[in-house]
């Protein structure tokens, strides 16, 4: 769950700056809450609530603190998603790394435990910011993701040989968690959540989610708590391309979301660090045999 509010998202930044978010209506904590209620009714394979990882914006945080408390005692992992939702591409340097760092204090302040995951707004990463991330103290990066056709999404090449599970170990420690897509032949198809969730028909995203848990053995799921909430304040001077990305379907994503979860409770619901744990087990018991 990419934590941030409706008017903090890339495709709305031209109608809300930075110096324009303290005036807004903030929504994040009911919508945030309502995702926490779903996952806390729902128990996955081995019986207990599902459990996800919850990438918060620092500027979220540092106005709501006790969110990232609740999100915490909840049993869910709290990792990073930068601290302006500023795209890494576009800032200098010693910007990213101030970001980096910043986000990642306040959340381990507001915790007084470290927080080890981070996401980049928009996905926006190269290997060059890999590094930086890696730097930074963070033992994995879910930034990666395979679909092309956005020109926002970052660019890596991934060598098969490192893939540990769906996760590519970087070295040193370092782990890079990709977004699932599927592969069709030389396509690749969006099914990793967020915007594609909302257009795609719940039949063929569910059958696109078996089909990749079948060839993976795991899937990444990705959503953000404003897309729950259909009652937003509606920016109608966006173009139409633009309201249509935001906008669709946004009344229809709860229900399709309980349904998705529902369709796969005899799945393991991890969160990305549990799921690093899982992998790295499971190399150490094959190197033992």
């Amino acid at each position: 769950m990419d934590v941030e509010d409706w008017f903090q998202v890339e495709n709305l930044r031209p109608w809300f700056p930075m110096d324009t978010w303290s005036s807004q209506q903030l929504r994040i904590e009911k919508s945030t809450k309502t995702i926490l209620e779903l996952l806390g009714s729902k128990t996955s394979q081995d019986g207990k609530p599902l459990q996800a990882t919850f990438f918060i914006l620092g500027w979220i945080a540092r106005k709501i603190p006790s969110l990232v408390r609740e999100i915490k005692a909840a049993g869910h992992e709290v990792a990073s998603h930068g601290y302006n939702h500023r795209l890494c591409v576009d800032q200098t340097k010693d910007g990213l790394q101030k970001d980096l760092e910043q986000s990642k204090k306040l959340l381990e302040d507001i915790l007084g435990c470290e927080v080890l995951g981070y996401r980049a707004p928009s996905f926006s990463i190269s290997k060059t910011i890999l590094e930086m991330i890696r730097q930074a103290g963070y033992t994995y990066d879910a930034s990666y993701n395979s679909f092309c056709l956005n020109n926002r999404y970052g660019r890596l090449e991934i060598n098969e040989q490192d893939k540990k599970g769906i996760a590519v170990d970087l070295g040193q420690g370092f782990y890079e968690l990709p977004l699932s897509n599927l592969q069709f032949v030389k396509w690749c198809l969006p099914f990793s959540g967020g915007g594609y969730f909302r257009l795609l028909p719940g039949p063929v995203f569910k059958m696109a989610v078996r089909r990749i848990l079948h060839d993976q053995g795991a899937y990444h799921f990705y959503l953000h708590p404003w897309e729950v909430d259909p009652d937003q304040p509606r920016q109608n001077q966006a173009s139409l391309p633009t309201r249509f990305r935001h906008y669709i379907n946004l009344r229809k994503t709860l229900p399709k979301l309980q349904t998705l979860l529902e369709s796969f409770a005899d799945c393991r619901f991890s969160t990305c660090t549990e799921y690093l744990g899982y992998i790295r087990k499971d190399q150490m018991e094959t190197t033992a045999l």
